[in-house]
């Protein structure tokens, strides 16, 4: 039970911090998650410790425990991971993609085409991360997967402020019939130019995001 309760804790605090819920430079402490939770202090103080190990937290001795801002070393070498990844499994994913796997494509690219966040229990970025999810299931690559959901978290975090962003979201769902195109089509080349496209262009908004939301990057 009470290792539930330390899970729990920590992914709440992990998805206001991701969503911006909690701002980068925010103050916090074991306490105010306590209270902010209604846990005790204990799951408190373990989420504040895997959360800073993640660099979404920075304890500064002498002054306090920090909401970090978005670290755009970390962000550019988490893409590359994640670009990597994509890219090494194309192969296996088209030859393993069947008409259930299209079809799953489609439902997930229509509940963003049609976004209510009074319908959807998820955010947009967590429904395509599931689109996505597709690809590393059907390519076998679960290792690939798991490096996805728990090392990504700063190039995560512009995703999440790119989604606020209405020509951004058109750009994401347009890219993803083309990536559900190229795979009923079984055509590697064009998969591949979209992927590519598709995941580098966070990156390129990052100065524009920088304009908009100063405060949340480092300097």
């Amino acid at each position: 039970m009470e290792r539930s309760l330390n899970e729990e804790t920590y992914d709440k605090l992990k998805h206001d911090i991701m969503t911006f819920q909690l701002a980068p430079g925010d103050v916090i402490s074991a306490q105010k998650i306590a209270t902010r939770y209604n846990v005790s202090r204990t799951p408190a103080r373990e989420a504040i410790v895997k959360l800073e190990k993640e660099n979404l937290l920075k304890i500064m001795p002498q002054s306090g425990t920090y909401v970090a801002r978005i670290n755009t070393e970390r962000a550019s070498q988490e893409w590359f991971v994640r670009m990597s990844l994509e890219v090494a499994m194309v192969d296996k994913f088209l030859e393993n993609a069947d008409d259930d796997t299209i079809a799953r494509m489609e439902q997930y690219n229509s509940r963003l085409i049609d976004y209510d966040d009074k319908r959807e229990d998820k955010s947009r970025v967590e429904i395509d991360n599931e689109f996505h999810q597709l690809v590393y299931t059907c390519s076998g690559e679960h290792l690939a997967d798991e490096i996805i959901k728990t090392q990504m978290s700063h190039y995560n975090r512009i995703r999440y402020l790119a989604e606020l962003n209405q020509s951004i979201i058109s750009k994401t769902n347009d890219e993803h019939k083309e990536l559900i195109e190229a795979t009923k089509n079984r055509n590697r080349t064009a998969y591949l130019q979209v992927i590519q496209k598709h995941v580098y262009r966070i990156l390129k908004e990052e100065d524009n995001l920088r304009k908009v939301y100063p405060d949340y990057f480092e300097i």
